[in-house]
């Protein structure tokens, strides 16, 4: 095969794959939003919904990260009816904790429903339903180890 058709066939490729690295690192360096809470935060709340005497209501997805480095995590808030209600971000340091409120992933609205919520990388995840004068821990659906990656909740409510 002749050098001039050899370069005429691999160029076409070699500018994809190029593009393709120029994409993925541009797309590495987009800054998230992050919509998360500490610790401090958490614990005020907590006592907060102890001692609240009116009829609000709130779901905490309280997230730990496990691994070394920071990380990011993407949550999507559906109704009962399974339409979307919204989406929120949590930025964790390496092993830290964070959360986000139900009403945070609703923009304040009211609503009964589930979340769905996902990460790159090895995440535990608890759920705290913050109620006029008691706190009580709900379920999370974590398959195991090797699906730490994908968290559902399936109970949020936010009133």
């Amino acid at each position: 095969m002749p050098m001039k058709s050899l370069i005429r066939s691999t160029l076409p490729a070699s500018m994809a794959l190029l593009f393709m690295a120029v994409s993925i690192s541009q797309a590495q360096t987009v800054s998230v939003q992050d919509d998360s809470r500490g610790e401090n935060e958490l614990r005020s709340e907590l006592r907060e919904a102890i001692d609240r005497d009116t009829d609000v209501a709130n779901t905490a997805l309280v997230f730990n990260n496990t691994t070394s480095g920071d990380a990011v995590v993407v949550c999507t808030a559906f109704g009962a009816n399974g339409n979307f209600i919204g989406r929120g971000t949590v930025r964790l340091p390496a092993r830290g904790v964070r959360y986000l409120r139900a009403s945070d992933l609703s923009g304040g609205a009211d609503f009964v429903g589930s979340a769905l919520c996902a990460s790159r990388v090895r995440v535990a995840a608890s759920a705290i339903f913050l109620a006029p004068g008691s706190i009580t821990n709900l379920d999370v659906i974590q398959a195991g180890p090797w699906d730490a990656h994908n968290i559902r909740f399936p109970l949020v409510a936010s009133y």
